[in-house]
């Protein structure tokens, strides 16, 4: 018996030919029944004895089987962002139809230029190979800095529409929502769905990260009136309606003084005759305050308040403490499998917006794919005919893509090239998912803290005027250096710099040749080869105390030994589970290759990657008692440096 080539090629095309004839469904105004979809829906099958597909039923098997699996493609297909709209039709029956506007924004035209500064800007702040970085990119996607969610599609979609969103989301307790969206925030690396919640009428912000369900846009719609509208554009994390300002007075080194007076605007600082420092900034919340603390650790010494002095104590006195399962018997779920449909969305996307075409070389060195899954995916798109005796054929089927072939006779290996043929002048590319404009527009935003350029601003507005303003970028953190880092990048400079680590209490002196600008959970890192330890390391710029010196770097380092460098703190290390709390979840959600699991209990279970105990003992320190350690080898991480704190209190 004759066996497909690889096994989870029929389920991809299956579900790549469900969303492409639902779409058209709803193009044509006919929405189609289960039983017409089962019955009628033809998918390729490659068996290995011959050289060119056969077209077999997509669903095949029981009539208990078939159903299951037409359920589950469902599921897969709106986990992507599609909404699948079930409809009765005039017959009675009922019908499944997709609008193609609940997963695509409408096309946005970029001029060569503008294409230009997105390839840029994806790379210094993008989704990695998750995004639309390959579209605008010859080569590979590497690491990226923004936190990928599929629930951003229709989260932007029901903004733009004004209509409600309902979802599952895990805070103390999980539960369903169903609020009215009225903006998207990314603060910090961080990225929150600000909505007003239904029935309550307050405004809240809800974390992507810990949406369990995809949103759901529902029927129901709302109006906005400009008093809404503001307390939503003023709304913060740690947000309070009534914020107590606490003006906190602390001593610490010259070096550290200057990086607080760099990061906090109304910090000032005054030196003393023993030759500390004692630095005085403003909070708008004692919470605020007591992180402030917390983070400087031990390069800081309390002053006032008393009343933070003793919340401080408190604080100290529960890191790490209390009790947890054994690490052993925490079970994550697998990870799971490729994304086989956004995977082959992104690939035809690249395709519609190539004028000449692409190779399968091409391809496959944009996608990090084998060649021979190229030939597989596009073969299939171009012969795609599902439902052909229903319908009219290949030439109204929305993926009309047409194949080049300089060796017909050697058609398995050749390097063909696949190339998009519209109908009409009228057609359009496929235009990008919703979330795809998010990941345009923040990369952009980032981009043009580094460097000016009319293109960047222009291609801004493009995206907000098909988003209707969807999104409020803040940015924390001050970088004072940034643009001198960049242009030190762009002009082959090597720098003479101080700079703080984020453990240690003192500068010290460094030189630098930066190569690559990159962004994560919010601050920006540089990529250089440092003179100084004679290899690669990756600073933070905010850490960056003065630039001394530059000049012309004159040496050839050769290429980094670390390709993802961004994110290789997810991969390295030794591997470490800790319980946390739902209040303190945010510390370590943006850890890069982190795992959840939910304990019985309620709270929750992250496993994840550490080379540095002194990182875990601050992030337990962070933490407070709102997390303890799993792991055996590490069930003391964070008590010595909590006991040394306190010991100067």
């Amino acid at each position: 018996m004759s066996s497909p080539r690889a096994g989870t090629e029929p389920s991809r095309e299956r579900i790549v030919a469900l969303v492409l004839l639902l779409q058209r469904a709803w193009t044509d105004s006919r929405a189609l029944t289960q039983d017409e979809i089962v019955r009628d829906l033809k998918i390729d099958e490659y068996p290995s004895s011959a050289k060119y597909p056969t077209k077999v039923p997509a669903y095949v098997g029981n009539d208990t089987a078939v159903r299951q699996k037409f359920e589950r493609d469902k599921a897969r297909i709106r986990d992507l962002g599609f909404q699948i709209e079930t409809v009765v039709r005039p017959d009675d029956l009922t019908g499944y139809q997709i609008d193609p506007s609940s997963g695509y924004a409408p096309p946005i035209h970029f001029t060569p230029v503008e294409q230009r500064v997105v390839a840029t800007a994806l790379g210094i702040c993008g989704f990695g190979k998750s995004g639309a970085f390959s579209v605008f990119n010859d080569g590979p996607a590497g690491d990226g800095g923004l936190e990928f969610s599929a629930f951003l599609t229709p989260a932007i979609r029901a903004i733009k529409v004004r209509r409600a969103l309902s979802f599952e989301y895990q805070s103390s307790v999980r539960k369903n929502r169903i609020v009215e969206p009225l903006e998207i925030l990314h603060e910090g690396g961080t990225s929150y769905l600000v909505a007003r919640e239904v029935g309550a009428g307050m405004i809240k912000g809800y974390r992507f990260s810990r949406m369990t369900t995809m949103p759901v846009v529902l029927a129901d719609r709302f109006v906005v009136d400009d008093a809404t509208r503001e307390l939503a554009t003023s709304w913060r994390p740690q947000y309070q309606k009534r914020p107590t300002p606490i003006d906190v007075v602390v001593w610490t080194n010259h070096d550290y003084a200057d990086l607080l007076v760099r990061q906090y605007d109304d910090a000032t600082a005054a030196a003393k005759k023993d030759g500390r420092v004692e630095v005085g900034i403003t909070f708008d919340s004692p919470h605020g305050a007591l992180r402030f603390l917390l983070e400087g650790a031990e390069r800081v010494r309390l002053v006032s308040p008393k009343t933070l002095v003793r919340a401080l104590k408190e604080w100290l006195a529960q890191v790490n403490r209390g009790k947890s399962p054994s690490a052993d018997d925490i079970k994550f779920p697998t990870i799971a499998s490729g994304d086989v449909l956004g995977q082959t969305l992104q690939l035809l996307h690249a395709v519609y917006n190539s004028d000449d075409g692409l190779r399968v070389s091409e391809l496959a060195k944009r996608f990090s794919l084998d060649p021979d899954l190229v030939r597989s995916i596009m073969g299939r798109l171009v012969t795609m005919e599902p439902m052909v005796d229903a319908f009219d054929g290949a030439m109204s089927f929305p993926a009309r893509v047409m194949k080049d072939c300089d060796d017909w006779d050697h058609e398995d290996t050749d390097d063909s090239t696949y190339r998009a043929e519209f109908v009409s002048d009228d057609d359009e590319p496929s235009p990008f998912m919703w979330r795809d404009v998010f990941e345009l527009n923040v990369a952009l935003r980032e981009a043009s803290r580094l460097f000016e350029d009319p293109a960047i601003f222009s291609a801004i507005e493009k995206i907000e005027e098909v988003t209707s303003h969807f999104m409020r970028i803040e940015h924390p953190h001050n970088e004072q250096l940034l643009s001198v880092v960049y242009e030190a990048v762009t002009s082959r400079e090597q720098l003479k710099i101080t700079y703080n680590s984020g453990t240690s209490d003192t500068a010290e002196e460094r030189c630098i040749e930066p190569s690559e600008v990159k962004v994560l959970n919010g601050h920006t890192y540089v990529r250089a080869y440092c003179l100084t330890r004679n290899d690669w390391r990756t600073f933070r710029v905010d850490r960056i105390g003065t630039i001394l010196a530059k000049s012309l770097i004159t040496d050839d380092r050769g290429a980094d030994p670390v390709a993802n460098w961004l994110t290789s703190v997810g991969e390295e290390g030794n591997e470490v589970v800790v319980i946390v709390e739902g209040f303190v979840r945010y510390l370590f959600e943006p850890l890069p290759g982190a795992q959840w699991s939910t304990l019985d209990d309620g709270r929750h279970a992250v496993r994840f990657h550490v080379s540095d105990s002194a990182f875990l003992d601050h992030l337990m320190l962070l933490a407070g008692p709102g997390a303890v350690v799993a792991t055996d080898q590490y069930y003391l991480a964070g008590h010595d440096l909590a006991d040394r704190i306190a010991s100067q209190l």
